[in-house]
């Protein structure tokens, strides 16, 4: 148990260690807001599209059993977020929180977190059930968590939800999995170019986080209430476990996946939702501190599924 808690621990700090770089940084004044932009832009546009064309187009194929599997996982994440947008009407959040709180609660760090946790845990053959869960984090999630924040920002549902797969990152995870699917790589050169850009991806979304936690309020966007964060944070790192542990119990997804999807789903939010509402200009500071807060609690809840799954 010890060993596969410092496990955890392991695969976290380096997150943490990047964040508080960019904290530094800012609170140093070597970073200001208008260069966090920059960095959010570049991992925006290349880093982590890259990332996503480059880990999902190795994936494969899923058979009969698997893909129910995945599909319950997918309608685990689509109704937390729904459940998160109607919790926070009831609530009066306004349109800004309830789409922030809702991403924050389905889109989890699943790609960069989870994978190699679950690897570590249930060994290699994860790597190939769990990158189906990555592709509907990034797709589906995601997805549905843009099309939210274009809503919030004062467009229509409808034209929110087209506009979401143009978004570079949900655009690139269905390329990915599109290449997968029909069993096609991207030739050599081009391919090794992705991948060098796809290891800058999370490194530099990570600093720029860390940027936006350290600056000071005025300097960025209005400091959001609590209960959105907070809501967002227990949904995504108890609720959401729970819900995937029982849903995907119920289907004839092989075990490994069944483990490995709770594991997944117990992952805190993504650096997506930052890179999101960064994007969006909408949850900004929540968005960020959201991400901070469920990394940070994750060390803890996180070790904790994964020794009550192994055993």
């Amino acid at each position: 148990m010890i060993a596969l808690t410092l496990e955890v621990l392991a695969r976290a700090l380096p997150f943490f260690l990047l964040v508080g770089a960019g904290v530094t940084l800012a609170r140093l004044r070597l970073l200001d807001g208008r260069m966090a932009q920059g960095l959010s832009a570049y991992v925006y546009w290349i880093g982590f599209p890259a990332l996503l064309v480059h880990s999902l187009s190795r994936m494969g194929r899923p058979d009969h059993d698997l893909t129910l599997g995945l599909a319950a996982y997918a309608g685990c994440l689509a109704v937390i977020m729904a459940v998160m947008v109607g919790g926070g009407l009831a609530l009066r959040w306004d349109r800004g929180e309830r789409a922030g709180a809702a991403m924050a609660a389905g889109v989890g760090n699943s790609a960069f977190l989870g994978l190699p946790v679950a690897a570590a845990v249930f060994g290699p053959e994860v790597a190939r059930v769990g990158a189906g869960m990555v592709a509907i984090d990034f797709v589906l999630a995601t997805a549905l968590g843009v099309a939210l924040l274009g809503w919030a920002g004062g467009r229509s549902v409808w034209r929110s939800t087209m506009q979401a797969f143009r978004n570079p990152i949900v655009a690139a995870a269905l390329f990915g999995t599109g290449l997968a699917l029909l069993g096609l790589q991207l030739p050599g050169v081009l391919d090794r170019a992705v991948g060098a850009a796809a290891a800058s991806g999370s490194p530099v979304a990570l600093v720029a986080l860390g940027v936006v936690l350290g600056l000071p309020a005025e300097a960025d966007a209005a400091t959001p209430r609590w209960s959105p964060v907070a809501l967002a944070a227990i949904a995504k790192l108890l609720v959401l476990p729970s819900l995937v542990w029982f849903v995907v119990g119920l289907t004839p997804a092989p075990a490994t996946f069944h483990l490995a999807a709770t594991l997944l789903a117990a992952t805190p939010s993504a650096v997506n939702v930052f890179i999101q509402t960064r994007a969006y200009g909408v949850f900004v500071r929540g968005g960020a501190r959201t991400v901070a807060l469920t990394t940070a609690i994750a060390c803890i809840t996180l070790s904790a599924v994964a020794v009550w799954l192994k055993a």
